[in-house]
C-alpha cells in the first residue's frame, strides 16, 4: 500500500497533454496535475511498465498543436496498471 503524500489539490486537465520520458517515448497521457505531481494515464505496451516506485525521471509534458514543452524531475510513486502518479522533485524547476 502507498502512502498518502499529496500536500497539494490536483486538478484535472481538459486539454490533451502527454508525458514523454528522457528519450521521446511516450510514457501516457497526463489526465491529472497539481502543484506537487501529476497522474499519467498509460496504455498497453507503455515505457511505464518498467517503472518502480522510488524511481528518479526526467518528464516531458507536451500538448499536441503547442509548441510549449515543460520538463520536470519526478519521483514515480504509484504505478498501477492503468496509471502512473509521479511527485515533483521539491525544489527542481521546470525547464
Amino acid at each position: 500500500m502507498t502512502q498518502e503524500r499529496r500536500r497539494f489539490e490536483r486538478k484535472p486537465l481538459n486539454e490533451t497533454a502527454l508525458a514523454l520520458d528522457e528519450s521521446g517515448r511516450e510514457i501516457g497521457r497526463v489526465t491529472v496535475q497539481g502543484d506537487g505531481g501529476m497522474l499519467i494515464q498509460i496504455g498497453p505496451g507503455s515505457v511505464a511498465a518498467n517503472l518502480r516506485p522510488g524511481q528518479n525521471l526526467r518528464v516531458t509534458v507536451v500538448m499536441p498543436g503547442h509548441q510549449d514543452r515543460k520538463t520536470r524531475d519526478v519521483i514515480v510513486r504509484d504505478v498501477q496498471d492503468t496509471a502512473v502518479g509521479v511527485e515533483f522533485v521539491p525544489g527542481a524547476k521546470a525547464t
